[in-house]
């Protein structure tokens, strides 16, 4: 008898557990279905509650918490976007903040100063950087059609003739450099000028910037005040015998991912500056532009240089430029690396990373793999990051 019994509450325990593993499936399969994931998962919370003796339920339940995390804050992305923005700003601040609070200035008081120099910073933008970047972009826009087509007389009449010469042209090439190239040249050219035309341009994208310039100050203010304290309920969330080893892993993360992007973000505006000048200098029309693109993809090591540099002699050909100004271009582009590799990045970023650049390289190509330009930026201190944890549990 007490056999049979142990043997029923082992066929209990299995139905339970296949039971939880089926409502897992469906929560997954509901997020892109109509069945509502918020209704799934309280009926995993209940079922959880009424079994959470079996090992299997519970980790049912962590794996489905996880992923109604996701799904519930990627549907709420639009709403959270304000906050996420005030909080790296905060998160970036915070540093100056205790600088002043050293100086003898009250939290409040310096968090206010900090959020109107950010204004006034955005306004100069707004002011005088934004416009004439959308007038290059519109610029660029009507001319490239001409342009392209005087590329494509170039193929024709200088370079096609040339290869001929050397009985090294055969038709397909032909084909390719005199059509095809141009083609895709122009349709890839006109997606990336509409699209960051549309995006400065479209009204709900101005809409959207007028009540966030409002919000993300509100924000970014009440983070800024009251960070210690935000900090502080967050590490009381854990129990004492975690509570050490968060603070340690958090101490981790703030120092390798907030020197990262502090660094970086200097950085890249200097890049931008030095980038924006030089191409003037040199008569470049759309020197604003190229220099905008340059801050941002100085973020991605090596490539967002090879990349800046790519575009910027294109536009600088379709533009007209030529002579000694066109070699100019590629020598503003490399001229403005050295001094950042040499100078500047070891002065602002220093060694907050320290990894090796076979190891960087790496990590742009895996992270790039899986997660696109967002892999790419966020590659090199995640696996700085990991690999300090791995150090350390040796």
């Amino acid at each position: 008898m007490k056999f049979s019994l142990e043997k029923s509450e082992n066929l209990i325990a299995i139905f339970i557990s296949i039971l939880s593993l089926i409502l897992f499936g469906l929560l997954i399969y509901s997020s892109a279905t109509i069945i509502s994931p918020i209704f799934l998962y309280t009926l995993i919370l209940v079922f959880f509650l009424l079994n959470r003796e079996q090992p299997v339920v519970k980790s049912v339940f962590i794996l489905s918490t996880i992923i109604f995390s996701v799904w519930f804050i990627n549907e709420l992305l639009a709403v959270l976007t304000p906050f996420i923005i005030a909080f790296l700003i905060a998160y970036l601040l915070n540093p100056l903040i205790v600088f002043l609070e050293k100086k003898k200035i009250k939290r409040s008081l310096a968090a206010l100063i900090s959020i109107l120099i950010i204004l006034i910073i955005t306004g100069l933008a707004i002011s005088f950087v934004i416009p004439p970047f959308i007038n290059q972009i519109g610029n660029l826009l009507n001319n490239a059609p001409q342009k392209i087509s005087e590329i494509e007389k170039f193929f024709t009449e200088r370079i096609l003739p040339e290869l001929n010469r050397f009985g090294i042209l055969y038709p397909d090439i032909q084909k390719t450099l005199s059509t095809e190239i141009p083609a895709k040249l122009q349709s890839v050219l006109n997606g990336l000028l509409n699209g960051l035309l549309n995006i400065f341009s479209g009204i709900s994208f101005i809409f959207n910037q007028i009540i966030n310039l409002v919000v993300i100050p509100v924000i970014t203010f009440y983070l800024l005040r009251d960070y210690d304290k935000i900090s502080d309920t967050v590490v009381n969330l854990f129990n004492e015998e975690h509570r050490l080893t968060f603070i340690k892993v958090a101490d981790r993360i703030n120092r390798i991912f907030g020197n990262y992007i502090r660094g970086y973000l200097i950085v890249s505006l200097i890049n931008g500056t030095i980038v924006t000048t030089g191409l003037t200098l040199i008569g470049v029309p759309y020197a604003v532009v190229l220099g905008i693109l340059s801050a941002l993809l100085n973020f991605i090591p090596y490539f967002g240089m090879v990349i800046s540099l790519t575009i910027g002699f294109l536009v600088s050909v379709l533009s007209g430029l030529s002579g000694i100004n066109l070699i100019f271009v590629p020598v503003v582009y490399i001229g403005e690396n050295i001094l950042e590799s040499y100078f500047i990045s070891p002065k602002i970023i220093g060694e907050s990373v320290g990894l090796h650049p076979l190891l960087v390289l790496l990590a742009l190509f895996v992270f790039g793999y899986f997660g696109g330009l967002i892999g790419m930026l966020i590659g090199v201190p995640v696996t700085a990051l990991l690999i300090s944890f791995v150090v350390d549990k040796e």
